[in-house]
């Protein structure tokens, strides 16, 4: 008996460090192979507590769900990553935003460097981009960077 709770309270640990990721675009589809990538992918180092359709819903469930790392569509309805990645940064200076966008232009890279995202990848790319610029922002929050 001592193994089985041994076992269980190892496993509790070890959903304790895994990194808190909220995911927010406004295709559920995108958002379905993204966190079901993930989920597979990083099951060991990530959890999605959440997703958001829109900016306004991001900044309202972060409040709740804390994440650590959000992964950002830019252009949604209503008010888009550009609009939400600042407002994150100044509620929740601890959480590491990468942004998402169908539009990889080095204008759009700059505005969302400027906006305050960490990392900015391409939807067309995102299968081999998003797991690195991941890991990366994952590296930033075990430095509490």
């Amino acid at each position: 008996m001592d193994s089985d709770k041994s076992n269980r309270r190892d496993l509790v640990e070890k959903d304790v460090h895994k990194v808190r990721v909220m995911l927010v675009d406004d295709d559920p589809a995108f958002l379905k192979i993204v966190s079901t990538q993930l989920r597979t992918l990083q099951r060991n180092e990530l959890e999605i507590v959440g997703v958001a359709r829109s900016g306004e819903e991001c900044i309202i469930k972060a409040q709740a769900l804390a994440p650590k790392i959000v992964l950002m569509d830019l252009h949604m309805p209503g008010r888009g990553g550009l609009w939400a990645i600042p407002l994150l940064q100044i509620i929740f200076p601890e959480t590491h935003v990468i942004a998402l966008t169908s539009s990889d232009s080095e204008n759009s890279r700059r505005a969302v460097l400027a906006a305050g995202a960490n990392a900015l990848v391409s939807k067309s790319a995102w299968k081999k981009d998003l797991i690195p610029a991941i890991q990366r922002a994952v590296k930033k929050v075990d430095l509490n960077v």
